[in-house]
């Protein structure tokens, strides 16, 4: 396959500069806040001439049939279909990049196994391929949350690598540690209102069924309790 000419995104690199400003801001010291600006923009330079060079053909994979069924069934048009599955495939990118820099940051991967957030991430995903008229509600995720989530993730990687470290590196890295943990539960909580009108179309569908029965046609004894399921599964 041919390939594009590599290309130096030096908005990105901006962007980090930037970021690293405001994180050494915490600091209330101009010097630190600016040395903090500078590392991050270096970062983000080598990150740029080490990132693979980008495929010509970036399109995305065929559309199956089955899927091609789904989402007419959810009433898309072709360049709405177009457009959501452009939008999911970077979603994807970022989780799995995500997923990535916690298997190698000991630090993150504690901070992702207590918050659950690979799991979570993986959990909205299929939510909003399921339920792709719903990609709005889920906007905040998409654009703001998950990007966030992976910017902050690379920055803390490059830092976590340096040699040397001061007690303002170490400060930057609790504070960077700290909102990760929180964009994690922001994104938790995000997810459980995005699944919500499910729950509440369950309940409905239950109502109306308990309404339909003349009487239990479970006999006592043989209700289901599946309030222990998922302690159950975290045992096995």
């Amino acid at each position: 396959m041919k390939k594009t000419p590599k290309r130096i995104r030096w908005w990105r690199i901006g962007v980090w500069a930037l970021a690293g400003l405001a994180l050494g801001m915490a600091t209330h010291q101009l010097g630190i806040a600016i040395f903090v600006g500078i590392v991050f923009a270096f970062a983000r330079f080598i990150g740029e001439l080490s990132r693979p060079k980008p495929a010509q053909d970036t399109t995305t994979p065929p559309l199956t049939s089955k899927m091609a069924m789904h989402y007419q069934a959810s009433g898309l048009d072709d360049s709405e279909i177009s457009l959501f599955r452009e939008t999911m495939d970077e979603v994807a990118d970022q989780i799995q990049s995500f997923e990535d820099i916690t298997n190698r940051v000991p630090q993150l991967k504690r901070i992702a196994l207590n918050t659950d957030i690979v799991d979570v991430l993986h959990a909205y995903f299929k939510a909003i391929v399921e339920n792709p008229k719903q990609m709005g509600a889920a906007g905040h995720f998409i654009y703001e949350q998950l990007p966030n989530l992976v910017r902050i993730a690379n920055k803390y990687e490059a830092i976590s690598h340096h040699e040397v470290k001061t007690a303002d590196t170490y400060a930057v890295l609790t504070t960077a540690a700290n909102t990760t943990a929180d964009l994690a539960n922001a994104i938790r909580d995000d997810y459980a209102h995005f699944v919500e009108t499910d729950i509440d179309d369950l309940e409905a569908d239950i109502n109306l069924a308990k309404k339909q029965l003349p009487e239990s046609t479970v006999a006592p004894g043989q209700h289901v309790d599946l309030s222990g399921l998922k302690e159950k599964e975290h045992v096995q």
